[in-house]
């Protein structure tokens, strides 16, 4: 085999499909990926979109729950569905658990808008 030469095979279509997984928790959509590995690429994505429009956050956690600590700068103060700080979503417990979802994404952006606004 060359060097330059790829090793190609092809799937059958139906091994690409996700298939319904029945938990405890409900039916969701099995993946190849943890459902911590998801949860977490949603975060990034999130973090990721509001660093393009000009909001710089910074977040921490202590498990299973994941803070907002800053905001452009500014500490935030506030706390939302958690103890310690302002909860933005909470991590799965389990690996047979789904992605996680935000907590409450119009209180989430009302935390932004706010924070926004006293930096400009």
């Amino acid at each position: 085999m060359n060097l330059h030469q790829k090793n190609t095979t092809t799937k059958p279509l139906n091994q690409n499909r996700m298939k319904t997984k029945e938990t405890k928790f409900g039916t969701y959509m099995e993946d190849k990926e943890s459902a911590t590995k998801l949860t977490g690429d949603k975060i990034t994505r999130f973090v990721e979109r509001l660093k393009k429009i000009g909001i710089d956050v910074k977040l921490s956690g202590n498990f299973p729950w994941v803070y907002i600590d800053e905001i452009c700068g500014k500490k935030v103060t506030e706390k939302f569905e958690g103890n310690h700080g302002f909860t933005i979503i909470f991590l799965p417990g389990r690996n047979d658990s789904p992605p996680s979802e935000f907590t409450d994404i119009t209180e989430i952006f009302k935390l932004l808008r706010k924070y926004t606004n006293e930096i400009n």
